[in-house]
């Protein structure tokens, strides 16, 4: 108690339980197992006095933070109330959602036109590449059978439509391109950055039991697993008075 002197706040709940702790840390060391009912009957006071000592310790502590938790609930009722980043949406929010959704149907629907543009401009550019070699290969031909001694040979007719080929393949390729650089939608404008649509992960169980059994090591479950169980299994209980086949009980006696 000697930490108390100089100032004039009375001691505090954690200050007067040092004293019951230290007591309890020398009984324990004391007494390893405790043996016999008179070892038991000695050890009763400490256990009485550490779980007042803790209570008082608790209810001090829920004294301080009780106004400010009333407060903490009024600031957050009064903001959450319009804006509320939890599943339960605020006022406010609502309007935000319903706004990204048209955002979304009319993002997804012109992706949709651009990639059906995308794809025909990419067959576009393949058309007009199998165009493109075929009127060369007819270059090719023209040449090799002028060089042959055939006078009535146009070469010079082959060698436009060759050219015309090769430049119609380079303004489709030029489209597939921008096409292609286009699929996606980007929505701009004002402060913000560019809204874009992206891939959301949305995980589904199809198969429980399969997907337990996956995630099961060596028969045992993980911890996450088996309390989200025992949680469901609680609840159902409260709600139809039994627990559900599966869950094992069993009562332990302690103090």
């Amino acid at each position: 108690m000697n930490a108390l002197v100089g100032h004039n706040n009375p001691p505090g709940a954690i200050e007067l339980a040092e004293p019951t702790i230290e007591a309890l840390s020398q009984f324990l060391k004391d007494f390893p197992v405790i043996a016999n009912e008179e070892e038991a009957r000695e050890a009763k006071p400490h256990l009485d006095r550490m779980a007042a000592a803790l209570k008082a310790i608790d209810d001090e502590r829920k004294a301080k933070v009780g106004p400010l938790n009333e407060q903490v609930t009024a600031i957050n009722a009064e903001y959450h109330r319009w804006h509320n980043a939890s599943s339960k949406s605020g006022v406010w929010d609502k309007l935000l959602i319903e706004l990204r959704s048209r955002l979304t149907v009319f993002a997804r629907k012109l992706e949709a036109e651009r990639q059906a543009a995308a794809e025909a401009a990419r067959a576009a550019a393949v058309e007009a590449e199998r165009k493109t070699r075929e009127a060369e290969e007819r270059e090719r031909e023209a040449a090799a059978t002028t060089a042959a001694g055939v006078c009535d040979v146009d070469i010079a007719a082959a060698s436009r439509e060759a050219n015309q080929a090769f430049r119609d393949f380079g303004k489709a390729n030029r489209a597939f391109q921008l096409a292609e650089r286009e699929r996606r939608v980007r929505i701009g404008g004002c402060f913000g950055k560019v809204s874009t649509l992206r891939n959301k992960e949305i995980l589904t169980v199809t198969d429980w039991k399969a997907a337990i059994s996956e995630m099961t090591d060596d028969g045992e479950l993980p911890a996450v697993i088996s309390d989200a169980i025992l949680t469901a299994a609680r609840a159902y209980r409260k709600a139809f008075d039994q627990l559900p086949a599966g869950i094992h009980v069993e009562t332990e006696r302690t103090l």
